[in-house]
C-alpha cells in the first residue's frame, strides 16, 4: 500500500505544496500547487505579507491538490528566513541537562531578538561521551515564528506532523532522491528567494554550513526596475524572459544596449557566496566543491547559471528533486527547483 505524504513550503512570494506518494521504494509526484501570494501586476512586500494573503494563498493550495484540510494526517511544513538558525557546533561531551542549557544559549546569538523564547531541536552527528568532543546540529527558531505558522495552518485543522528548516528539508531532498555524496566535495545548495538567499553546503561527512544572504529575486527586480526606468511589473517580466541580459545590457541586435557600470545585486550575491565557500574551506578544511545546485523562485532567471558559473570557476546547475519521480500532467522539470522544499518536507519520515 502507498504511504501518502504532504509537503509545504510557505514562502515570502508563494507558497508551495506537493504530496508524494511512496510504495516499494518507487515515487510518484501525486500533486502540486504553486500559489502566488501576490496578484499579478501588483508589487512585491519585503516587509512580509499579511496573514490574510498568506492563509487565502494556503486555502488554494488546498483546493489544487484536491484534499480537505482536515482530513490531512501526514503534513509536513517548513520554516525559513530570519526567524530560523541551523549551526553545526563542537562541544566537549556533555550530559543532557547541559547540553540542553548550552544549546539553548548558542540559538539565541542566532536569532532574532522578538521577545519570545526559542524552540530548538538537535542531532549529534559525530562524536559523544566515549570520545574527546560532540558535533552537534542544532535547528533553532523563535516561538513567535512557530506559533504563527502553527496559527495559519489550525485555522485550516491542519496539524503539522513536522516544522522542519528549510535547508535541512532542501538537503534532505537530495539524500533521499540522489543518495549521499560518496566523495569529498562538497555540494552548494543556492536557494534564492524573493526576499533572501539561502546558502547552505553539504559533505559526505555530515558537516553541514547554513546563511541567509540578504539578497534575492526582489532586489535584483529592483535593479532591472532602475535600469530600465519600468514599472515593478514590467521589470519582473523582464527578469522572467531576458534574465541575466536585462542586467548585462544584452538588448536585440537593431536596438540600443545599455552598459552597466554600477555594481548590480547579483554581483553582491556572487561576492558573498565566495566569501562563505572561503569561510567554510577555513573552519572545515573542506576545498572542494563539486557543484553549486541553484533553487528558489529566481533560479531559473535565464542565463543565471551560466553567469555564476563563470564568476565562481564552478559548475552551476538547475536543481530538480523529481529526476527520478513520476509525475502528474502538467508537471514541468522548471517547477522542481520551486517544489525542492516541499519535496524534501514532504519526504521526511522523522
Amino acid at each position: 500500500m502507498a504511504k501518502t505524504s504532504l509537503g509545504l513550503d510557505i514562502g515570502t512570494y508563494s507558497v508551495k505544496m506537493v504530496e508524494i506518494d511512496i510504495e516499494e521504494g518507487r515515487r510518484k509526484l501525486k500533486s502540486f500547487s504553486i500559489v502566488d501570494i501576490y496578484g499579478e501586476g501588483e508589487e512585491y512586500d519585503a516587509e512580509g505579507a499579511s496573514y490574510s494573503r498568506l492563509s487565502a494563498a494556503l486555502k488554494t493550495c488546498f483546493k489544487q491538490i484536491k484534499v480537505a484540510p482536515k482530513r490531512i494526517k501526514n503534513l509536513n511544513s517548513t520554516l525559513g528566513g530570519t526567524s530560523v538558525a541551523v549551526k553545526q557546533i563542537r562541544s566537549i561531551p556533555l550530559g543532557p541537562e547541559e547540553l540542553e542549557s548550552s544549546l539553548a544559549f548558542e540559538a539565541r546569538k542566532h536569532l532574532p531578538l522578538d521577545d519570545t523564547e526559542a524552540i530548538l531541536d538537535f542531532q549529534i552527528v559525530d562524536g559523544g561521551a566515549e570520545q574527546s568532543f560532540m558535533d552537534i546540529l542544532l535547528v533553532a527558531t523563535t516561538k513567535k515564528a512557530f506559533d504563527n505558522q502553527l496559527k495559519l495552518l489550525g485555522d485550516f485543522g491542519v496539524k503539522p506532523r513536522i516544522i522542519d528548516a528549510n535547508c535541512t528539508a532542501l538537503v534532505n531532498s537530495y539524500l533521499l532522491t540522489k543518495g549521499k555524496p560518496d566523495t569529498e566535495p562538497a555540494l552548494v545548495f543556492l536557494d534564492i528567494g524573493a526576499k533572501s538567499t539561502n546558502l547552505t553546503i553539504f559533505t559526505d561527512k555530515n558537516i553541514l554550513f547554513s546563511r541567509d544572504i540578504p539578497i534575492g529575486g526582489f532586489k535584483i527586480t529592483e535593479d532591472i526596475k532602475n535600469l530600465h526606468k519600468a514599472d515593478y511589473a514590467e521589470a519582473e517580466d523582464l527578469k522572467k524572459k531576458r534574465g541575466m541580459g536585462a542586467l548585462l545590457g544584452e538588448g536585440p541586435a537593431d536596438g540600443p544596449t545599455i552598459r552597466v557600470a554600477r555594481r548590480m545585486s547579483v554581483d553582491g550575491l556572487v561576492d558573498e557566496v565566495r566569501r562563505s565557500l572561503r569561510y567554510y574551506t577555513k573552519e572545515t578544511g573542506v576545498r572542494e566543491f563539486e557543484k553549486i545546485l541553484l533553487c528558489g523562485g529566481s533560479a531559473l532567471m535565464p542565463n543565471l547559471n551560466s553567469h555564476m558559473a563563470q564568476a565562481l570557476s564552478m559548475t552551476v546547475e538547475i536543481y530538480n528533486p523529481f529526476e527520478m519521480f513520476t509525475t502528474p500532467p502538467g508537471f514541468s522539470t522548471s517547477m522542481g527547483p520551486q517544489l525542492a522544499i516541499a519535496c524534501g518536507s514532504a519526504l521526511r519520515e522523522d
